[in-house]
């Protein structure tokens, strides 16, 4: 019996398989990665929403466990506030136990009192912007309301915002009277406090 040879077939691809295979792969790169860029930058920007939130809620929840009054303030350093009137918190904050009797001042660290957390500065090019009377610190009284040292109440609100602006935005505002801070998504404007 005669075996017969079967002739060799090359695998792989061909020059024009590998062409069109690339030339997909770039058209689909070239529409897919402004789109994946501006995913990533919302994520961001709803992250670092939810991380202020969080630090809003943890201040007045101490505020009322503790009796007393405690402040969330901007801080570079993570041991002092920063109280400049910008209103810019980007460089991060501290929660801190502010119930030193006077001459102690309401939104500074006084000599005793105790952080409580720190937040260190954003990554990015992202905004944290607050308008309002909250541009350099909120302060619970022990009733959980937002307070400076009187009856004056916090209102305001934190902006948080993209380096595109495209971004979705995200909007904290200070209920007066309340305490009570709610979070909300809002459009994209040409400026991230419109």
């Amino acid at each position: 019996m005669m075996l017969s040879a079967k002739p060799c077939r090359a695998r792989g691809f061909t020059l024009t398989e590998l062409l069109v295979s690339l030339t997909i792969i770039g058209v689909a790169s070239a529409i897919g990665m402004p789109m994946m860029t501006q995913f990533v930058e919302d994520a961001a920007v709803s992250t670092q929403a939810d991380v202020l939130l969080d630090t809003l809620n943890y201040t007045r929840s101490e505020a009322v466990k503790r009796n007393t009054r405690v402040t969330m303030c901007r801080s570079s350093t993570g041991t002092s506030c920063s109280i400049d009137g910008t209103g810019d918190w980007r460089g991060g904050w501290i929660v801190f136990v502010d119930d030193t009797p006077l001459p102690g001042k309401t939104g500074v660290v006084d000599a005793g009192e105790t952080v409580l957390r720190a937040q260190s500065a954003f990554s990015g090019r992202g905004q944290l912007l607050s308008t309002g009377n909250v541009q350099d610190y909120v302060s619970y009284a022990s009733n959980g309301q937002s307070r400076f040292d009187g009856t004056l109440a916090h209102v305001g609100a934190f902006y948080l915002c993209g380096k595109d602006a495209k971004t979705t935005r995200r909007k904290i505002a200070l209920t007066a009277g309340t305490g009570w801070v709610g979070a909300e998504i809002i459009g994209i404007a040409p400026s991230c406090t419109a």
